[in-house]
């Protein structure tokens, strides 16, 4: 069987966790977020989301993230230009990141 694993951008989440088959609106104005999020649409606006442990940090690291998120697909976006972006999502399947870096913003 061919390795499946695939690396896709990383986008932290404050206070709340996203399921599969969840369709969520979703606010994205941190920078490495916002990169995330272009990243995702750039390539096949797919996107591993993952809850912070600690929603309060600004700029988590790897292990201030579970481990264990949503591959998610970005429905829409609408890009403001004075506020965070809004984005709708629709999370497909629960998965456990083998790896993480919040650095580049990505997830195996």
């Amino acid at each position: 069987m061919a390795d499946r694993k695939k690396i896709l951008p990383l986008l932290p989440l404050r206070d709340i966790v996203v399921f599969p088959g969840m369709v969520v609106p979703l606010f994205v104005g941190r920078d490495k977020s916002v990169a995330a999020l272009e990243a995702a649409l750039s390539f096949d606006r797919m996107i591993f989301l993952s809850s912070q442990i600690d929603p309060s940090t600004n700029e988590p690291e790897e292990d201030e993230i579970h481990r264990v998120g949503t591959i998610s697909h970005v429905i829409q976006m609408l890009k403001l230009p004075t506020a965070p972006s809004r984005c709708w999502w629709r999370a497909h399947a629960a998965r456990r990141s083998s790896t993480t870096s919040r650095t580049t913003g990505t997830s195996r």
